[in-house]
């Protein structure tokens, strides 16, 4: 599974998590409006449809039945459009790792988890759906219900998070990725893969 995991990673060090939002530091999760405009969102999530038509998509492990994009040039732009602003919600400088999107459908679930490395702070933002709810779920028990564009900036390696089973027919969400600057996880920077990005574009997003 390339955007999460279940097994233990290693905290953020205190150094690090001493700069971050105290907000964020202390709940391990920001609800955020309007985090891209609903129609972008809209855009992203009829791709998601074009993508599981035209089988132009893959099942990971987590979630079995929805279908995955990952390490797409539409989803890495997007990963790199929003850095300034996570760094903003954040209150770190931050490096961009991947992005990754999914399409739910009927019957779905987001089992509890954690993120590996590469997702040190990270944001879940919902695309659209027909039916059900767009909830994400996390620790110790709490809801966030999204619209389109709406997401939340969590700390994936840390904070669990969820997502219960899905009762409409299809639900779109993107998840853009990123590790601390000159951090413990920074050797995940753009997840390995440097060389799908042009060097001015890796310098811009501060990576080597």
């Amino acid at each position: 599974m390339l955007a999460s995991a279940v097994s233990f990673v290693p905290p953020t060090s205190p150094a690090i998590r001493a700069r971050v939002n105290p907000k964020l530091r202390e709940q391990g999760y920001i609800p955020v409006k309007t985090l891209i405009e609903p129609g972008v969102a809209r855009f992203i999530y009829k791709t998601l449809l074009l993508k599981q038509w035209r089988g132009e998509c893959y099942r990971d492990t987590q979630a079995p039945t929805s279908i995955s994009v990952s390490h797409d040039a539409s989803t890495d732009a997007l990963l790199l459009e929003l850095q300034p602003r996570i760094e903003a919600i954040s209150g770190c400088r931050l490096v961009p790792a991947f992005s990754y999107a999914r399409l739910y459908f009927h019957g779905d679930v987001l089992l509890r988890h954690q993120d590996r490395g590469a997702c040190e702070v990270s944001a879940s933002i919902h695309l659209g759906k027909d039916g059900g709810e767009s909830s994400l779920w996390f620790a110790p028990d709490n809801k966030i219900e999204m619209d389109e564009g709406d997401g939340a900036v969590y700390l994936g390696c840390e904070v669990e998070h969820w997502r219960d089973r899905f009762t409409g027919s299809t639900l779109g969400q993107i998840f853009v990725h990123y590790v601390v600057a000159g951090g413990p996880l920074a050797q995940h920077y753009f997840d390995g893969r440097p060389e799908q990005f042009p060097p001015s574009i890796r310098e811009r997003a501060g990576g080597s």
